[in-house]
């Protein structure tokens, strides 16, 4: 699977390389009260918007893979003080087996007369 992801990273990365080559030609964008930016080439359009997507997707994955692993880490301690108390419970459980006698009835040689 990830021999897959690398072929389609490699494939775009010529593609966008390609689309930088043929379209150089210098723009200029005119926004409102006359403002303009400079001479810039149009493939710039597509790199810096990506870049910013790429850079931003990176920060929130940390983000989250941070959150992850704290999530991880507060279960494996739960796991472990749960693990320690279900082997104190049999431990306390099997003691308790063998210091508890166990009451059988015996039968007795007495006979009991009733009273009327």
């Amino acid at each position: 699977m990830k021999i897959i992801i690398y072929i389609i990273i490699i494939v775009v990365f010529f593609l966008a390389v390609v689309f930088g080559v043929k379209n150089n030609e210098p723009v200029t964008l005119a926004y409102i009260f006359g403002w303009e930016t400079p001479p810039f080439p149009i493939y710039y359009l597509i790199f810096i918007p990506f870049i910013i997507g790429c850079v931003m997707g990176g920060l929130f994955g940390f983000k989250r893979s941070l959150h992850l692993n704290s999530t991880v880490k507060k279960l494996h301690k739960s796991h472990r003080e749960l693990q320690e108390k279900l082997k104190k419970a049999q431990e306390a459980k099997i003691s308790m087996e063998y210091e508890t006698p166990v009451l059988e009835e015996t039968p007795t040689d007495t006979e009991v007369i009733p009273t009327t």
